[in-house]
C-alpha cells in the first residue's frame, strides 16, 4: 500500500483530499470537511499501459547497466549504483520516450526516482503526451521537485491527457543534467 498526504484541492473529486493510498491499482480517499467518518471510499480501477513498452531516450548512460527497458520491466526494487535503472548522460533537457502502441486517455504518471543516493537530481520534469514521436502537445503535468533520493513521484493529470507516446522531460536550458528513472507507471482508468 502506498499513502501520501496531500494537502491542496484535487479538482477531479470536488473536495479537498486529506490522504490518499494506493493498493494496486484500487485508491482509497480521506477527505476532510462534513464526512462524518474519517475515510470515504473510492475505488478507481487503473492500468499500467507503459509495463514493457518501447522505451527511448535522449541518450545512455553506461550501457547496458542503464537501458531503456529498465524503467517499464515492472520491478521496483533494483540493486545499488542506479544500476537496472534507465539513466540518460548529463545534458541539456534530457529525455525518456515510452511508445503505449495505442492511444489513451492517461490520468496518472508514478516515477520511481533512483534508490542509491543523488535522488536531488529529479526536478524540473513535466510530462507531456502525443498523438505521434514527434509532438507532444497534451500536457499531463509538472514535478518541481527536487527529489529525494528513493523518491515516488506521482503526477495526476489535471484532466486526462491523450495520446500514445509519454514523454517525461528535465526542463533545463542553463546546465547540464541527468534522467535516471528505476521505473514509469503510466495509468489509465480500466473499463
Amino acid at each position: 500500500m502506498v499513502c501520501v498526504r496531500k494537502t491542496g484541492c484535487v479538482a477531479f473529486f470536488f473536495s479537498l483530499l486529506d490522504f490518499l493510498c494506493q493498493v494496486e491499482g484500487r485508491i482509497l480517499l480521506s477527505f476532510n470537511g462534513s464526512d462524518p467518518g474519517p475515510w470515504t471510499y473510492y475505488e478507481m480501477r487503473m492500468k499500467n499501459v507503459a509495463t514493457f513498452k518501447a522505451v527511448t531516450m535522449s541518450s545512455e548512460h553506461n550501457p547496458p547497466y542503464h537501458s531503456p527497458h529498465y524503467s517499464v520491466d515492472d520491478k521496483v526494487a533494483k540493486i545499488g549504483q542506479a544500476v537496472e535503472c534507465s539513466h540518460t548522460l548529463g545534458q541539456l533537457g534530457p529525455w525518456m520516450l515510452i511508445d503505449l502502441k495505442n492511444v489513451f486517455d492517461v490520468c496518472y504518471v508514478t516515477l520511481v526516482n533512483r534508490l542509491d543516493e543523488l535522488g536531488e537530481r529529479l526536478r524540473d520534469v513535466s510530462i507531456n503526451l502525443g498523438e505521434t514521436a514527434v509532438s507532444f502537445p497534451e500536457v499531463c503535468g509538472k514535478f518541481t521537485g527536487p527529489a529525494e533520493t528513493a523518491e515516488v513521484v506521482h503526477v495526476t493529470c489535471e484532466r486526462p491527457a491523450r495520446g500514445r507516446y509519454v514523454k517525461i522531460l528535465i526542463n533545463n536550458s542553463l546546465v547540464d543534467s541527468a534522467l535516471t528513472l528505476c521505473e514509469i507507471k503510466v495509468l489509465v482508468i480500466e473499463n
